[in-house]
């Protein structure tokens, strides 16, 4: 297996992409970026790949249900806020998250970290239960439905029945309708300025919501005992010299002033990796969220689910 690199497969982000190289121990690895939910319905199903980018939330809950298949190291390449992703009509009165009680709401899997986050938020920060929202979601979903759950199925395009408002709020990415000219869009978010809310909800919480997490497959690990460390120095080096070319700052007018206020209000690292004492507060978070909404009785201690780094 060490004959050849280590695919790593993953989302296409500056800060992942001097990954590909040769690392110590002799370790080579040839990161393939492509589409991360065809990535993770993958490996759930197949377990194709050796190395990948992977659902923090079904890493958390597969873990809880004893699966030994997988491991993960704690490396965070994806994080979001997901106040500003509850989308609804131009035309609708919601105006607040608190207005999603007693709505019905769409998520594009019921068990994806996004859909967890946003139940966990909605719950702690507007006083909306998870049962006080009817889950519209699609037939084909990751993992079983906790049976507390109060989930709708419909075999439709979520975005197609939010416009027709057969649904009141989508938790959507990248709308079609985002690719409109502005005069032409039905859908807007829910919250006016959702970076205020954001940046509030940072501010006293201190949480920047962990969306995925790296794997690798137990067998791979087994025979390749160097593979770990490699990656963790993969990646901290490919965000690194992201961060030193301060990438994605270079085209817009005023972006490298709006990086600045962005390192500063984290601390100079808006993506940490290792289990810190912030990120440790986040996954735990985000483990009560799935004990709450009732995917698994209990999460492990994080020292038995994700592997020592250096």
């Amino acid at each position: 297996m060490s004959d050849q690199p280590v695919a790593v497969h993953g989302g296409d982000y500056e800060h992942v992409l001097g990954i590909s190289g040769e690392y110590a121990g002799g370790v080579r690895l040839d990161y393939r970026a492509m589409g991360l939910q065809g990535l993770f319905a993958r490996m759930l199903a197949e377990r194709c790949f050796e190395v990948c980018e992977f659902s923090l939330a079904n890493y958390l809950m597969l873990r809880a249900a004893g699966a030994d298949w997988l491991r993960a190291l704690p490396i965070f390449p994806n994080r979001a806020f997901r106040h500003g992703h509850a989308l609804t009509r131009v035309e609708s009165p919601l105006t607040g998250l608190e207005q999603l009680a007693g709505r019905r709401v769409g998520v594009p899997d019921y068990s994806m970290t996004a859909a967890v986050w946003l139940r966990g938020l909605l719950a702690d920060e507007y006083g909306v239960p998870e049962g006080a929202v009817t889950w519209v979601t699609g037939p084909r979903q990751r993992l079983p439905f906790p049976s507390q759950a109060r989930v709708e199925v419909v075999d439709e395009d979520l975005e197609d029945a939010l416009t027709a408002g057969r649904i009141d709020a989508l938790l959507g990415f990248s709308p079609r309708d985002a690719r409109l000219p502005s005069a032409q869009r039905r859908l807007r978010p829910v919250l006016a300025d959702a970076e205020a809310a954001e940046r509030d909800y940072y501010t006293r919480a201190r949480i920047f919501p962990i969306m995925h997490c790296v794997v690798i497959r137990s067998d791979v690990l087994q025979a390749m005992p160097r593979l770990a460390p490699a990656l963790w120095e993969a990646y901290t080096a490919a965000k690194a010299a992201a961060y030193r070319r301060r990438l994605g700052t270079t085209l817009a007018p005023w972006s490298a002033r709006h990086w600045e206020r962005v390192f500063a209000l984290f601390g100079g690292d808006p993506l940490p990796y290792g289990l810190t004492s912030e990120n440790r507060r986040v996954v735990e978070r985000l483990g009560a969220y799935i004990v709450q909404q009732g995917f698994v009785g209990a999460v492990p201690p994080l020292e038995d689910i994700f592997l020592p780094v250096d």
